[in-house]
């Protein structure tokens, strides 16, 4: 179970690294504008991730309920929930489309510098150009994952991102007789690379339809398409509920945080990032947690979703615990890594120290999240999430960073409440079996 959970999880990390390594590469290239067009960038990726969340959580419904028809020996019951996630993806989409086609009036009502405004209206129209690809994009990747195949999505995403990158330095800087567009070109860049993206994929899920041969074979059950679409809603929404719940969350403790020294606000970043490398084996291993257990379950194998689920822990608590380790002894060199300012390394140590204490903490959290997710019990894992993120993270800020004059030392103590208080409950959750009622009701 471990080599499988491994295999199924390893490319999932590498392409979320590789999105992680192709940001940096287009905040270099945009910072070559200055800093107005890099912090307009900056805002309106931030304005946009939150746009995406409840989308994105959405397709979080595909890849359970194709885990679960492929369990069950229903293959073609895991291509029409594709399809339904394909429309629903584009729905979601078009929304995120027209809702961001001006945020300028928003932002300057939020207090934003207007020196910044037009970099982010200009970037965030030009992306969301892309928006209804995009969205479409992750159902058909959650389908692929679901399926077993989690290979192919890392190879299109890297190729992806490296003609990104390409096309991304052409368009704002007017290389190869191109106009140079400025922050306008990157976000055509990232919205070409988009539809680029979907287009391979949607060829790759019409090959295999027509390779399996659904339609043609009367041993396949059919699955009509306001079924399938009712059923990745029902189990899709939730998710897209507590990610944008939670993306809301740390919006609001980022905010709370912003009254903060220059310093600790650098201090606050370089962890950030840092961190943030490390969450993605824990993230991928969930991934992969929700896939098996879902499959184990459509075989009404119980016994292999409790298999799975313990392989994932190991997984995912050995790692970020070795993570931790790092973080506690090698935190000042991390922090000198991106600053040379002494009153930086001095606060990103003391950060990095705390991360290492709630390392291990997040990867029971996030693992027992996503195989709850994978046995269907996505309400109750919506709402512990968003009590304990908004329980902590926005409070931990106001009471500890700025009532008691802690800074960001004292907001970042509030990960470690959130991490001890969401594993122990996610853990008490899988544990009892309540979620085994949730998933006979929802597989009836």
């Amino acid at each position: 179970m471990t080599r499988e959970l491994f295999q199924l999880a390893w490319p999932i990390a590498a392409a979320m690294l590789g999105e992680t390594a192709i940001g940096l590469v287009d905040t270099k290239l945009v910072g070559g504008l200055g800093a107005a067009a890099l912090g307009g960038v900056g805002l309106a990726t931030t304005l946009m991730y939150l746009a995406y969340s409840l989308a994105f959580g959405s397709m979080r419904g595909v890849k359970v309920r194709v885990a679960h028809a492929i369990g069950e020996g229903h293959p073609e019951h895991a291509f029409a929930y594709a399809r339904a996630g394909l429309v629903m993806g584009g729905a979601f989409g078009v929304v995120v489309l027209l809702v961001c086609r001006d945020v300028s009036p928003l932002l300057l009502r939020l207090g934003a510098d207007p020196e910044i405004v037009p970099y982010a209206r200009d970037f965030l129209a030009a992306v969301t150009l892309g928006a209804p690809p995009t969205c479409a994009l992750s159902a058909l990747i959650q389908h692929r994952q679901a399926s077993g195949d989690s290979r192919t999505p890392m190879i299109v995403g890297i190729a992806g991102n490296l003609f990104n990158a390409l096309f991304a330095w052409t368009l704002i800087y007017g290389h190869f007789g191109m106009p140079a567009l400025g922050v306008r070109g990157a976000g055509y860049s990232t919205a070409t690379t988009e539809m680029l993206e979907l287009a391979v994929m949607l060829a790759l899920l019409l090959r295999d339809e027509r390779r399996a041969g659904i339609g043609n074979d009367a041993t396949h059950t059919r699955l009509t398409f306001g079924r399938a679409l009712h059923g990745v809603c029902d189990l899709g929404l939730p998710t897209g509920i507590q990610f944008t719940a939670e993306t809301l969350a740390f919006t609001a403790f980022t905010v709370v945080l912003g009254s903060i020294s220059k310093e600790e606000i650098a201090a606050h970043q370089i962890a950030l990032n840092v961190i943030r490398v490390s969450f993605l084996p824990g993230i991928a291993v969930a991934e992969a947690a929700s896939v098996l257990v879902g499959r184990a379950l459509g075989r009404r194998r119980l016994d292999e979703a409790d298999a799975a689920v313990r392989s994932a822990l190991v997984l995912a608590v050995g790692f970020m615990a070795i993570c931790g380790l790092a973080f506690a002894l090698f935190g000042g060199f991390l922090g000198r890594f991106f600053s040379t300012d002494p009153a930086v390394v001095a606060e990103a140590r003391l950060l990095l120290l705390i991360a290492a204490v709630f390392q291990v903490l997040d990867a029971v959290n996030i693992v027992l999240r996503g195989a709850l997710r994978g046995a269907k019990d996505v309400r109750v894992v919506m709402v512990l999430g968003v009590f304990v993120v908004w329980t902590f993270l926005p409070t931990s800020a106001y009471l500890l960073g700025k009532l008691c004059g802690l800074g960001a030392v004292g907001g970042w103590i509030g990960f470690i409440g959130e991490t001890t208080v969401g594993a122990a409950l996610f853990w008490l959750r899988w544990k009892r079996g309540s979620w085994r009622a949730v998933y006979a009701r929802a597989s009836k």
